[in-house]
Protein backbone atom coordinates (compact mmCIF):
# COMPACT_ATOMS: atom_id res chain seq x y z
CA UNK A 1 0.00 0.00 0.00
CA UNK A 2 1.38 3.49 -1.24
CA UNK A 3 1.48 6.08 1.77
CA UNK A 4 0.49 9.55 0.46
CA UNK A 5 1.65 12.76 1.58
CA UNK A 6 -1.26 14.79 2.87
CA UNK A 7 0.22 17.86 1.58
CA UNK A 8 0.43 16.52 -1.87
CA UNK A 9 -0.62 18.91 -4.28
CA UNK A 10 -3.58 17.19 -6.89
CA UNK A 11 -1.75 17.26 -10.42
CA UNK A 12 -3.73 15.49 -13.99
CA UNK A 13 -4.03 12.12 -13.69
CA UNK A 14 -4.36 11.26 -9.87
CA UNK A 15 -7.34 9.16 -8.81
CA UNK A 16 -9.46 10.75 -6.35
CA UNK A 17 -12.42 9.42 -4.40
CA UNK A 18 -15.03 12.35 -3.57
CA UNK A 19 -17.45 11.73 -0.84
CA UNK A 20 -20.24 13.98 -0.61
CA UNK A 21 -21.87 12.76 2.68
CA UNK A 22 -25.11 14.04 2.49
CA UNK A 23 -25.70 12.15 -0.98
CA UNK A 24 -25.34 8.76 0.67
CA UNK A 25 -24.46 6.97 -2.62
CA UNK A 26 -20.41 6.26 -1.09
CA UNK A 27 -17.40 7.48 -2.51
CA UNK A 28 -17.38 8.32 -6.29
CA UNK A 29 -13.83 7.67 -8.06
CA UNK A 30 -12.51 10.08 -9.92
CA UNK A 31 -9.17 11.07 -12.05
CA UNK A 32 -8.20 14.68 -12.54
CA UNK A 33 -8.35 15.65 -15.97
CA UNK A 34 -5.33 17.07 -17.77
CA UNK A 35 -6.96 20.59 -17.31
CA UNK A 36 -6.66 20.28 -13.59
CA UNK A 37 -10.29 19.43 -13.13
CA UNK A 38 -12.99 16.96 -11.82
CA UNK A 39 -16.27 16.33 -12.12
CA UNK A 40 -18.86 16.76 -9.63
CA UNK A 41 -22.02 14.99 -9.76
CA UNK A 42 -24.04 17.82 -10.01
CA UNK A 43 -23.13 18.91 -13.17
CA UNK A 44 -20.24 21.00 -13.05
CA UNK A 45 -16.27 20.66 -13.19
CA UNK A 46 -14.19 21.79 -10.21
CA UNK A 47 -10.35 23.07 -10.76
CA UNK A 48 -8.24 20.82 -8.25
CA UNK A 49 -5.06 20.80 -9.86
CA UNK A 50 -2.26 22.87 -7.94
CA UNK A 51 -4.74 22.23 -4.34
CA UNK A 52 -4.36 19.64 -1.43
CA UNK A 53 -7.20 17.86 -0.82
CA UNK A 54 -7.95 20.05 1.67
CA UNK A 55 -8.17 23.17 -0.06
CA UNK A 56 -10.33 21.33 -3.04
CA UNK A 57 -12.53 19.93 -0.49
CA UNK A 58 -12.93 23.11 1.13
CA UNK A 59 -13.46 25.17 -2.73
CA UNK A 60 -15.45 22.04 -3.86
CA UNK A 61 -18.18 22.22 -0.09
CA UNK A 62 -18.61 26.20 -0.86
CA UNK A 63 -19.83 25.69 -4.36
CA UNK A 64 -22.40 22.90 -3.36
CA UNK A 65 -23.44 25.20 -0.50
CA UNK A 66 -23.86 27.90 -2.75
CA UNK A 67 -26.25 26.26 -4.88
CA UNK A 68 -27.79 22.55 -4.26
CA UNK A 69 -26.53 22.14 -0.11
CA UNK A 70 -27.72 24.22 2.47
CA UNK A 71 -24.67 21.97 4.54
CA UNK A 72 -22.35 19.93 3.14
CA UNK A 73 -20.22 17.59 4.27
CA UNK A 74 -17.10 16.60 1.76
CA UNK A 75 -14.30 14.24 1.38
CA UNK A 76 -11.81 13.90 -1.06
CA UNK A 77 -8.93 11.57 -0.91
CA UNK A 78 -6.17 10.73 -3.22
CA UNK A 79 -6.16 6.40 -4.18
CA UNK A 80 -3.28 7.18 -6.64
CA UNK A 81 -1.01 9.28 -7.40
CA UNK A 82 -0.18 9.55 -11.08
CA UNK A 83 2.62 8.00 -12.02
CA UNK A 84 3.10 10.72 -15.47
CA UNK A 85 3.43 14.92 -14.53
CA UNK A 86 1.69 16.41 -17.20
CA UNK A 87 4.35 18.75 -18.65
CA UNK A 88 3.02 22.80 -18.82
CA UNK A 89 5.99 24.33 -20.82
CA UNK A 90 9.40 25.11 -20.30
CA UNK A 91 11.71 27.52 -19.38
CA UNK A 92 15.43 27.77 -20.09
CA UNK A 93 17.88 28.71 -17.37
CA UNK A 94 21.70 29.31 -18.50
CA UNK A 95 24.92 31.46 -17.60
CA UNK A 96 26.43 30.88 -14.07
CA UNK A 97 24.19 28.27 -12.26
CA UNK A 98 25.94 24.75 -11.84
CA UNK A 99 23.24 22.65 -14.28
CA UNK A 100 22.04 25.38 -17.61
CA UNK A 101 19.62 23.50 -19.71
CA UNK A 102 16.01 23.43 -19.74
CA UNK A 103 13.52 22.55 -16.99
CA UNK A 104 9.99 21.49 -17.99
CA UNK A 105 7.25 22.60 -15.71
CA UNK A 106 4.64 20.65 -14.33
CA UNK A 107 1.15 21.14 -14.84
CA UNK A 108 -0.85 22.31 -11.94
CA UNK A 109 2.85 23.94 -9.90
CA UNK A 110 3.99 27.07 -9.98
CA UNK A 111 7.98 27.58 -10.91
CA UNK A 112 9.32 30.23 -9.20
CA UNK A 113 12.24 31.83 -10.27
CA UNK A 114 14.21 30.85 -7.33
CA UNK A 115 13.12 27.33 -7.35
CA UNK A 116 13.95 27.37 -10.82
CA UNK A 117 17.57 28.55 -10.38
CA UNK A 118 17.78 25.93 -7.28
CA UNK A 119 16.76 23.21 -9.33
CA UNK A 120 19.48 24.35 -11.62
CA UNK A 121 22.27 23.35 -8.72
CA UNK A 122 21.98 26.99 -7.54
CA UNK A 123 24.65 29.53 -8.61
CA UNK A 124 28.34 29.10 -9.07
CA UNK A 125 30.76 30.98 -7.29
CA UNK A 126 31.30 33.50 -10.48
CA UNK A 127 27.20 34.26 -10.34
CA UNK A 128 25.93 38.10 -10.03
CA UNK A 129 22.65 36.79 -8.15
CA UNK A 130 21.66 40.18 -7.39
CA UNK A 131 20.98 40.91 -11.24
CA UNK A 132 19.28 38.16 -12.27
CA UNK A 133 17.85 38.68 -15.89
CA UNK A 134 14.53 36.92 -17.05
CA UNK A 135 13.64 37.66 -20.51
CA UNK A 136 9.57 37.13 -21.33
CA UNK A 137 7.61 37.05 -24.80
CA UNK A 138 4.51 39.53 -24.42
CA UNK A 139 2.53 40.15 -27.83
CA UNK A 140 5.86 39.19 -29.60
CA UNK A 141 8.30 41.58 -28.19
CA UNK A 142 11.20 40.08 -25.89
CA UNK A 143 10.89 41.83 -22.09
CA UNK A 144 13.54 41.54 -19.85
CA UNK A 145 13.60 42.51 -16.00
CA UNK A 146 16.56 41.96 -13.44
CA UNK A 147 15.60 40.20 -10.13
CA UNK A 148 17.83 40.38 -6.88
CA UNK A 149 17.38 36.62 -6.44
CA UNK A 150 19.80 36.74 -3.55
CA UNK A 151 17.47 38.55 -1.80
CA UNK A 152 14.52 37.29 -2.47
CA UNK A 153 15.93 33.83 -1.18
CA UNK A 154 17.41 35.61 2.41
CA UNK A 155 14.17 37.25 3.00
CA UNK A 156 12.03 34.55 1.43
CA UNK A 157 9.73 37.13 0.33
CA UNK A 158 7.47 35.07 -2.20
CA UNK A 159 5.76 38.21 -3.61
CA UNK A 160 8.97 39.60 -4.50
CA UNK A 161 9.80 36.12 -6.56
CA UNK A 162 8.51 35.95 -10.11
CA UNK A 163 6.44 32.84 -10.96
CA UNK A 164 7.95 31.68 -14.34
CA UNK A 165 5.53 31.36 -17.71
CA UNK A 166 6.47 28.71 -20.84
CA UNK A 167 8.95 30.21 -22.80
CA UNK A 168 11.07 32.59 -20.14
CA UNK A 169 14.63 32.70 -20.29
CA UNK A 170 16.41 32.95 -16.88
CA UNK A 171 20.49 34.25 -17.52
CA UNK A 172 22.73 34.76 -14.84
CA UNK A 173 25.36 37.14 -15.69
CA UNK A 174 29.16 36.44 -14.63
CA UNK A 175 30.67 38.39 -12.02
CA UNK A 176 34.42 39.55 -13.02
CA UNK A 177 35.57 39.54 -9.49
CA UNK A 178 34.08 37.65 -5.97
CA UNK A 179 33.89 39.66 -2.71
CA UNK A 180 33.09 37.50 -0.55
Amino acid sequence: MQVIDPDKKLSAGDQVTLVIEEDKEGGLPRVVTATGDIEIPQLFRVRVSGKTTTEASADIKRRLEADYYYHATVRLNIDRVSPISVRAGTVTISGQVRAPGPQEMIAGEDLTLSVAIQKSGNFTEWAKPDKVKLTRQVNGVAQTSIYNVEKIIRDGDSSADPKLKDGDRVFVDKAWARWK
